[in-house]
């Protein structure tokens, strides 16, 4: 016969033996519910990174751009590609030498007409601003190939001197054309052209002169047409300006060259030359507002400016009348 206490006994065995049934069973559940919640996965892994989408869209872009940097044209301009590759890719060094030599290459156009004058400020600037990109972009070409413990891409150096140039500064270039022939980056011709731009650029007419004769002289037949261009500027600026005008006006028919000689020069140059053309082509209105042009900007020096007030006069109509303030 149970007592009162044999039945709480009971009662406590019954409570004890639900409890214990019943663990499994909320476990189970517990689990269940953590399943289902949603939960966010781990970080990505460098690795899982390095086989993302944007690192081998970039990849693939760097091995387009070493193939392209074996056989260049640095005749196409535009607005290229290219740009928009080196913002998306700036840690793949060949991207970023591609697309500075495609801005390079991107020669600012002249405005028609009379508006030459009053754009001069925009088209100085646009001219500058490409050459400081391009040089950007070449300069973070260096550090990452640095980084990564690899030579920087082909013509790095040589661009660099390609930039310099275009900005004014021969002893920059000068020092970039030394170390692309020492890696070889460029046949001689061509750097033979853009030391002699540098040359002009510095007074050293003499030595300017022999090295566009000499890179004229090593150039395959077809690539001739570059330094004949840079020739008639060295003439005109040594004093011989029938040489020029006869070298210009040999040329007449193959404009595709011109954009080329183009790319080595500043603007105040690509002005000087274009004058030059245009008096070969006997249109002096057209070769006064170029020269006018050069004259409104700060690089000429003196004897430059000397040179080109007299190209100015004798350009003037004979017999001309100089209004005065009298009836």
């Amino acid at each position: 016969m149970r007592g009162p206490r044999g039945q709480i006994f009971a009662c406590l065995r019954g409570v004890c033996s639900a409890t214990i049934a019943a663990v499994p069973l909320l476990s189970l559940l517990l689990a269940c519910s953590l399943l289902s919640a949603p939960v966010e996965g781990p970080a990505p892994t460098v690795w899982a990174e390095a086989g993302g989408r944007p690192w081998t869209t970039c990849r693939d872009r760097e091995r387009q751009a070493e193939t392209v940097l074996q056989r260049p044209r640095s005749e196409d301009s535009g607005d290229s590609p290219w740009f928009a590759a080196a913002r998306e890719c700036p840690n793949a060094p060949a991207v970023l030498v591609v697309a500075a030599m495609r801005g390079l290459a991107n020669i600012p156009p002249y405005p028609t007409g009379v508006e030459l004058l009053e754009s001069l400020p925009k088209l100085a600037a646009t001219h500058r601003n490409s050459r400081r990109q391009a040089r950007g972009w070449l300069r973070a070409a260096l550090v990452e190939a640095r980084r990564r413990g690899d030579p920087p891409p082909v013509l790095t150096h040589y661009l660099l001197a390609q930039a310099a140039l275009g900005l004014g500064e021969p002893a920059v270039a000068r020092a970039e054309l030394a170390t692309a022939l020492g890696r070889g980056e460029v046949e001689a011709w061509r750097a033979d052209h853009a030391l002699a731009v540098a040359a002009l650029l510095e007074g050293e007419l003499r030595t300017a002169l022999d090295l566009a004769y000499r890179a004229r002289e090593l150039a395959p037949a077809s690539e001739r047409t570059t330094s004949i261009f840079l020739l008639a500027l060295i003439y005109d600026r040594s004093g011989a300006p029938e040489a020029a005008l006869r070298e210009m006006s040999a040329l007449r028919s193959q404009e595709g060259e011109r954009s080329v000689a183009d790319i080595n020069l500043p603007l105040h140059e690509r002005l000087y030359l274009d004058a030059l053309d245009q008096q070969a082509r006997r249109n002096p209105g057209s070769a006064m507002r170029y020269w006018q042009a050069y004259l409104a900007l700060p690089e000429p020096e003196a004897p430059e400016r000397t040179l080109v007030e007299r190209r100015i006069s004798e350009l003037r109509p004979r017999g001309s009348v100089v209004p005065t303030g009298g009836r």
